[in-house]
């Protein structure tokens, strides 16, 4: 018979060990261990709490640098935690062979509660199996323990788990008490049952992945990657973070890629994955895509199956596969009915933790892997999707989107925080404010972020495509080499304002169907589609400015109210009387029917128009996308959400009167002007829209709006010699009257005027002659 290894465990206990480890590793015979047979050494964790974890490593330093260094190596010193997982561990340590798996034993032990004589193992060597006396001396509790010598044939009394590999022949084998694990593998075994419950559990994880996801997928195959020489700047810095792994102690374990819709995120994710590929540095990648491709790609559901899929097959994590198979076959897959704080523990880190156990003896370590998830933002929640409709109970509480993103997020920060996740994480996702919130709290300490803007020059990146994208329609239909010409060049480049979305479309437009039974269609040649986009004229209709559609009019969908988000995006182009856009302050000040207002319209769409803040709410509203301002004034474009410039300026003054009690004392000399010039614009409400303002304004404090512009004068040293607060008045006196006839005033005219004036005379105001006209009593 030979002996397959011993395992010697050791407890970790609170008081220090003084000489217990010395005098136990005494009682084992000298050629089981001078010999090399001694395999393992175990420290079992505290259960229940009784060690700190200072404690812990403070006693696992003491045996390995006094205790044991004459045994390390080649003895391998590895935790026994309370999980079948790792009891599995260790075993397959003694065995030595990827292919062993003690599974069956394992099973009976701990699932049916059995001794090693009831198991199928232990029946099989009492019957056959003769112990030679000097093989097995255990000791897991303390020094009190006992180890009995054994008569040759007769019994021995030990504790721990016990392998023996390779018994060719052995008789007359009796067990007697035992508090372990025994396991024996005759040669050229085979575990049929474990191989048999592996296939299934393997396809039972493959029915709840998503395999479109990976980004090497069949589903990913027209995906945008970025042209060479392109967005190197950007890749470089996210190959430099990667790269840095341990080396860096101020480097942070996740990266968050983000900026505006269309400037390039999945392109450069896409292309970092396949570079991690080929260096061997991929753990794994889920790509999220609320447009092509398989429902599972825009849902949670599937997310940590595909990335515990990705890690098992070919993530580099050691025997992680036997883990991850394993779990699912004794769980039955009801481990993808739990929420994914479970799943993930399950069948990611669990593994992984198991995985770093193996790695506990030293070793040179591998090169730092990534985990990429791209289009998070992408990510919506099963009710919102049509196919689950039918499957979703009445019952079940609503759950948005933002949820699930946040639960998603969470989740990867609790793996970037955990010890035994080896791997970066790379994020890309539009910057929406649950996002961005997130990232800027519980994440900050440990994210990266890297926005994509001018920074990183994406119009040097636009030119270099627009360069190889008309040499190439140059080549198609026979043009010169040098067209369409430098100053058409940047026009282009001026135009598209950073977005790659942009350009793909438009260089598709411009390229056109090739030929078709009737020539080119409508007779079109390249450069006059081209001279329709620097026009802004080209057709809404083609199919390659579509796409480009199908995002903004997604965006826009996915808006609380999508009616009151094109209002507000409207009214942030409409100019005043001055010709000027109104800054972002005083739009919220006669817009915001209720604080919180503008986020609630315009806080889905944070990828298109940059956050306000500080300075910059004196200033109008930055779109990160002129294209989008393009088709939010295109009815062809738009729509049925299309507004015109007349719906617009109704429904602002109808939101200037409603909101006419906000204090104006307050204003600087800018804000004062700001505030005159839009009150002006608003005079040119055209008659019939004013019948649906009237009731705004008749509803509207408008007494005490007066008095305190009457006021302003008396209560405002500091106001500028210029600025005449009567021009506001008459302006809104003016729109008053504007519905009346020739000859006589309406009753409403007549009421409001009134109130004004009286208000104007009390004040000490001497009323003008184009108010007495005004007021025609």
């Amino acid at each position: 018979m030979k002996v397959a290894g011993v395992v010697y465990i050791q407890s970790i206990i609170a008081r220090p060990h003084e000489e217990q480890p010395r005098v136990c590793l005494g009682r084992i015979p000298g050629h089981v261990w001078h010999g090399g047979a001694i395999k393992v050494l175990c420290l079992r964790l505290p259960w229940w709490g009784t060690c700190s974890l200072n404690q812990e490593e403070g006693r696992e330093s003491e045996l390995r640098d006094h205790y044991w260094k004459d045994l390390l190596p080649p003895a391998q010193m590895i935790r026994l935690y309370n999980t079948p997982e790792s009891a599995l561990l260790l075993l397959r340590r003694v065995l030595d062979r990827p292919n062993a798996n003690p599974m069956r034993l394992q099973k009976q032990l701990v699932e049916n509660r059995a001794t090693v004589a009831k198991t199928d193992a232990g029946k099989v060597l009492m019957s056959t199996t003769t112990l030679d006396a000097h093989i097995l001396h255990h000791d897991t509790q303390e020094a009190s323990s006992s180890n009995h010598p054994a008569a040759h044939g007769t019994h021995h009394h030990y504790n721990g788990p016990v392998t023996q590999y390779n018994v060719e022949h052995a008789t007359n084998g009796l067990f007697g008490d035992n508090r372990g694990n025994l396991s024996q593998h005759a040669p050229g075994g085979k575990n049929e049952t474990k191989a048999v419950d592996e296939a299934k559990a393997l396809e039972v994880l493959i029915a709840n992945m998503a395999p479109g996801a990976i980004h090497d997928s069949n589903e990913r195959c027209d995906a945008p990657k970025c042209m060479e020489e392109t967005r190197i700047a950007v890749q470089e810095d996210i190959m430099s973070w990667i790269g840095s792994g341990d080396q860096d102690t101020q480097s942070k374990k996740i990266m968050w890629v983000t900026g505006p819709a269309g400037t390039g995120k999945t392109a450069v994710l896409g292309t970092i994955a396949d570079t991690c590929k080929e260096k061997g540095t991929l753990a794994a990648s889920f790509f999220f895509s609320a447009f092509p491709g398989s429902v599972d790609r825009r849902r949670k559901r599937c997310f940590v199956p595909t990335l515990a899929f990705q890690l098992a097959e070919h993530g580099g994590a050691g025997r992680t596969r036997e883990h991850v198979l394993s779990f699912v076959a004794r769980d039955q897959g009801m481990i993808f009915t739990k929420n994914l704080k479970e799943q993930f523990g399950a069948l990611v880190l669990n593994p992984l933790f198991s995985r770093a156990q193996e790695h506990d003896s030293g070793g040179t370590k591998a090169a730092t892997r990534v985990v990429i998830i791209d289009g998070l933002d992408e990510c919506d929640s099963a009710q919102n999707d049509p196919a689950d409709s039918a499957h979703t109970s009445a019952h079940v509480p609503l759950r948005r989107k933002e949820d699930d993103q946040l639960e998603i997020l969470s989740l990867l920060l609790l793996a970037a925080s955990h010890p035994s996740f080896p791997f970066r994480i790379l994020i890309a996702s539009r910057p929406e404010v649950w996002i961005r919130n997130f990232f800027a709290t519980d994440g900050k300490e440990c994210t990266q972020e890297l926005f994509l803007d001018k920074k990183y020059d994406p119009d040097a990146d636009i030119a270099l495509f627009y360069d190889v994208q008309l040499s190439i329609i140059c080549r198609l239909f026979g043009l010169p080499n040098d067209w369409p010409g430098k100053a058409a060049k940047l026009a282009l480049v001026r135009i598209t304002s950073g977005q790659f979305v942009y350009a793909v479309a438009a260089m598709r437009y411009v390229k056109g169907p090739y030929f078709n039974h009737t020539g080119l269609r409508g007779s079109r040649t390249p450069h006059q589609r081209l001279d329709s986009i620097l026009l802004g004229l080209a057709p809404t209709t083609h199919n390659s400015l579509n796409t480009l559609d199908a995002l903004y009019r997604s965006l826009l969908g996915g808006c609380p109210e999508p009616e009151l988000s094109m209002k507000w995006l409207r009214a942030t182009q409409m100019r005043n009387a001055a010709g000027d856009k109104s800054p972002v302050w005083l739009l919220r000040l006669v817009l915001e029917a209720s604080p919180g207002e503008e986020n609630y319209a315009l806080g889905s769409l944070a990828s298109l128009l940059s956050e306000h803040s500080g300075e910059s709410l004196g200033q109008p509203y930055l779109f990160y996308h002129k294209p989008f301002l393009d088709f939010i004034e295109d009815p062809a474009r738009c729509g049925e959400r299309f507004l015109t410039e007349e719906e617009v300026l109704t429904w602002v003054a109808q939101r200037f009167f409603q909101t006419l009690d906000r204090p104006v004392q307050a204003f600087t000399r800018n804000e004062l002007h700001s505030y005159t010039d839009f009150v002006s614009g608003l005079s040119r409400l055209d008659k019939s829209s004013f019948e649906t303002v009237l009731p705004y304004i008749l509803s509207s404090d408008i007494q005490k709006w007066a008095a305190a512009w009457a006021g302003l004068r008396r209560t405002r040293n500091d106001l500028p010699v210029t600025f005449e607060p009567q021009v506001i008045v008459t302006t809104v006196l003016k729109m008053i009257h504007s519905v009346c006839s020739r000859y006589s005033c309406r009753s409403s005219c007549k009421l409001l005027t009134k109130t004004i004036t009286d208000v104007l005379k009390a004040k000490g105001w001497r009323v003008s002659r184009a108010i007495q006209v005004l007021r025609r009593e």
